[in-house]
């Protein structure tokens, strides 16, 4: 099962653009130091779609030599083709990857059927778990808890749901529609603020942008939670929601996590790819009072 706190890793940039290898190894090591249960990347805040094709082959084959077994690693295989999304799929398993996280195909607004068909063909193409990774926000589709329990039963190889959701109460449904017959299926959400409900609703943990800011904090409430320690589940929880912030600060939000981590003292590059906007200079005081609102300490200059 997969479950606990994975951050949805960043892809760091250098400040020409490009994959930085050196800064990739820092955040890897930064996270599994921090006790995480695992690594996702090359989803949403990993920028799937600003990299190329074989990017995404070299990056996820990099994260996972440098994992080397420590952690799971899930490898967002999310993409317009249904054949593409299977050579992501397959090329990751035969990397070594412990999952796969496949989105619904955006553009054209997908029924069921044609869904199902997508679904059902990423994850024979390889051998390993696969979540399904609901963002209806960004791809215009949202899958019923209904639908998620036919995924659940049908295709033997689909392991979980992340689901990045505004309303928690389709997680609650969720996790009713599936958890009776398939307890072992990991419901995993992907806004922060919906993490601690998740866990005491019976939800296994979270996919998180954020988790890259102070992955520490994130594992804390888990295991807090877990040790029957809620005041200070509780605590952290608040301590999240002040960094719910970032999310106004740059657009999209992936460019104030970079920045955000930077400001923390971590040697990654506040570098984003286009379309996507680096965080604004005037914005960095604001960054500044969000981080230390959270508790976390801003390096000095």
């Amino acid at each position: 099962m997969l479950d606990g706190i994975m951050p949805a890793m960043i892809t760091p940039f250098d400040e020409r653009g490009e994959i930085d290898p050196e800064a990739t190894e820092t955040v890897v090591e930064r996270s599994i130091s921090a006790g995480v249960d695992g690594l996702s990347i090359l989803g949403s805040t990993g920028e799937f779609p600003h990299l190329e094709f074989e990017e995404r082959r070299g990056f996820a084959e990099r994260v996972i030599g440098l994992v080397n077994g420590r952690v799971k690693v899930v490898v967002g295989v999310g993409s317009a083709s249904t054949r593409e999304a299977e050579e992501l799929a397959r090329h990751a398993g035969d990397a070594g990857a412990d999952a796969t996280l496949c989105v619904p195909p955006f553009y054209f607004k997908l029924g069921e059927r044609a869904l199902f068909e997508h679904f059902s063909a990423v994850s024979r193409a390889a051998d390993v778990p696969m979540l399904v990774y609901n963002f209806p926000l960004l791809t215009g589709v949202e899958i019923s808890p209904e639908f998620v329990s036919r995924l659940a039963t049908e295709l033997p190889n689909a392991a979980g749901l992340k689901d990045t959701v505004t309303e928690h109460t389709h997680t609650l449904g969720v996790l009713n529609e599936v958890k009776p017959t398939e307890p072992d299926f990991s419901v995993l959400v992907g806004f922060e603020e919906q993490i601690l409900p998740n866990l005491l609703a019976g939800g296994d943990g979270a996919i998180s942008g954020l988790a890259n800011v102070a992955p520490e904090l994130f594992v804390g409430l888990v295991r807090s939670f877990r040790e029957g320690d809620l005041e200070d589940a509780a605590d952290r929880h608040r301590r999240i929601l002040a960094l719910l912030g970032l999310g106004g600060l740059s657009d999209p939000v992936v460019g104030a996590v970079k920045a955000a981590m930077q400001r923390l003292g971590i040697a990654v590059s506040p570098a984003v790819r286009g379309p996507a906007l680096p965080l604004p200079r005037d914005s960095y005081a604001e960054l500044d009072g969000i981080l230390e609102s959270a508790g976390l300490r801003v390096a000095s200059v």
